[in-house]
């Protein structure tokens, strides 16, 4: 994604720096080029390796009947034992489908698993699941006393009916979504109490193809045998749950993991944003290849100074290399005012030089409200820099239109609780989030619904204690309880522009550019 800088250099001092990039190149020997490119690109390939806080296994089975079956899991980082979700996806899917519904629930500290399995051939499939479930108590990754079986549509039905048939092999826990339940038809297996794990049933409740009465009596025949069961209804999904798939699947994965290793999962849980904040950064996985042309440089003037050969350079080179030593100066200048005033805090000296070099022209209504706001004591400048930035440019592409006012406060603004703590670095990371998404809405409350939804993806709501409340917290942890994640909704809405604030119930709501309303609310908030 392509970031607007601050401002722009001058053409003049970008020219130097083409000027002596072209210096560089021709004083570097055609044949180092490879070298340097190779030491680059490995170092790129491993970072970018180390920031997937995954490792991905495919692999095949063979079955007892002379068989074979297809399987993947997503395995998170660092290598240990985990709980393990088994998934089996509905008719028509393949493993390369799974890849989203798997990641949702690994994102939680879950290792996933998913077979590609025969769709046709009841026994086939016996015979695959066995076959996989033999795998995973030979695995040293896999926690054996925490294994929970997931099933959508078709696969649900056929986890069903192996957990009935095979019931020293049932897992802790059964979930299945999207089923067909059971119906009265007498030639029907009615489940028998040889089923002994919780099963979580989920619903959509406008399913075209499996009618809801059935899982509905499902649920019921089950609680009949003594079975602990819970039935979730989705309002208003279909059978494939395609709009709120990410935020079912998130759901799942938190389920799972609360009735597998119990709520002090939660405690000790870390968050993909943090794995991905803790990693190595880039320039290290680069020092091989500064090493390399570094040594380059020094040998080449080794060879130079041990050469007896004279070199007389002409008055034009010379006001040459003056003229380039004059440009490197400017392009320093520039560079570090850019680059290195942005990293002060926030006083009188910073923010005149960030009006007058920093602050394109156009944003300097935006800026001069928000640096005569009394909320900058401690903060670095590149914070203002940022919300200034990124709300012009919202400014200019969104599509719906927002009064000065309501823009300046509720939408350029990055205050939303009022607390003397508060933390305000927060859109950046939002935006790139978010934005991507909405760009194309064409009114504050389609953005909203897109806005909720991908953040329930990415968010756990837990009605837990310590929680975070302040936004760059939240969206590092990827946990917060009902009223963090009301903040955090006000912060993602401000920060795709539309006008948003909590209400008198600390609830957020959004503005349309006429009368405010409630925000649009997630399909699922926790099971």
């Amino acid at each position: 994604m392509t970031r607007m800088e601050n401002s722009r250099e001058p053409r003049e001092v970008s020219r130097a720096w083409g000027f002596l990039f072209l210096r560089f190149l021709r004083s570097f020997r055609l044949t180092s080029f490879p070298v340097l490119v190779l030491l680059l690109f490995l170092g790129a390939l491993f970072w970018a390796k180390g920031q997937d806080p995954f490792s991905r296994k495919w692999f095949a089975l063979k079955t007892a009947d002379h068989g074979s079956v297809k399987c993947v899991v997503v395995l998170p980082k660092p290598f240990r034992q985990y709980p393990v979700v088994v998934y089996a996806h509905g008719s028509g899917g393949t493993l390369m489908d799974d890849g989203n519904d798997l990641r949702q629930m690994a994102e939680l500290g879950l290792a996933t698993v998913s077979l590609e399995y025969d769709q046709t051939n009841k026994a086939v499939f016996d015979a695959q699941f066995e076959a996989l479930l033999r795998y995973l108590g030979q695995q040293r990754w896999v926690n054996t006393n925490a294994i929970a079986w997931v099933g959508f549509s078709l696969g649900a039905n056929r986890m069903l009916d192996f957990a009935l048939q095979h019931p020293d092999q049932q897992p802790r826990l059964l979930v299945l979504l999207s089923g067909a339940g059971f119906s009265p038809d007498p030639r029907s297996q009615t489940p028998d109490p040889n089923l002994h794990c919780p099963i979580l049933l989920i619903h959509g409740e406008q399913d075209e193809i499996f009618p809801i009465a059935d899982t509905k009596r499902l649920a019921s025949v089950l609680q009949t045998s003594g079975l602990s069961v819970e039935l979730k209804i989705i309002p208003g999904i279909a059978h494939g749950m395609e709009s709120e798939r990410g935020v079912v699947f998130r759901c799942i994965g938190e389920y799972c993991l609360t009735h597998l290793t119990g709520n002090g999962a939660w405690q000790d849980y870390h968050s993909i944003a943090q794995w991905q904040a803790d990693a190595p950064s880039l320039w290290l996985f680069w020092l091989p290849a500064t090493a390399w042309i570094v040594g380059w440089f020094a040998w080449s003037r080794y060879r130079k100074a041990a050469s007896p050969e004279k070199i007389k350079l002409s008055g034009g080179e010379i006001a040459l290399r003056w003229v380039a030593v004059i440009l490197a100066t400017l392009a320093l200048a520039e560079t570090t005012i850019h680059l290195v005033t942005p990293r002060f805090f926030v006083n009188d000296t910073t923010l005149s030089i960030a009006s007058r070099f920093l602050v394109q022209p156009k944003q300097h209504n935006d800026f001069e409200y928000l640096a005569a706001q009394p909320i900058w004591h401690g903060q670095k400048l590149k914070t203002i820099l940022i919300h200034v930035e990124l709300t012009g440019y919202n400014r200019e592409l969104v599509n719906w239109q927002v009064d000065e006012k309501n823009y300046q406060d509720f939408v350029l603004s990055p205050v939303i609780t009022g607390d003397t703590d508060e933390k305000l670095n927060w859109r950046r990371p939002l935006w790139e989030e978010f934005y991507p998404r909405i760009r194309h809405e064409s009114s504050p409350e389609d953005a909203a619904k897109i806005v909720v939804r991908n953040l329930r993806e990415r968010v756990t709501i837990a009605a837990l204690p310590n929680l975070p409340h302040d936004v760059p917290a939240i969206w590092l942890r990827q946990i917060t309880d009902e009223a963090g994640f009301e903040i955090i909704y006000v912060a993602a809405l401000r920060s795709v522009g539309v006008p948003a604030r909590l209400n008198s119930q600390h609830q957020a709501e959004f503005g349309d550019g006429t009368k405010w309303d409630n925000s649009p609310r997630p399909s699922v908030v926790g099971w």
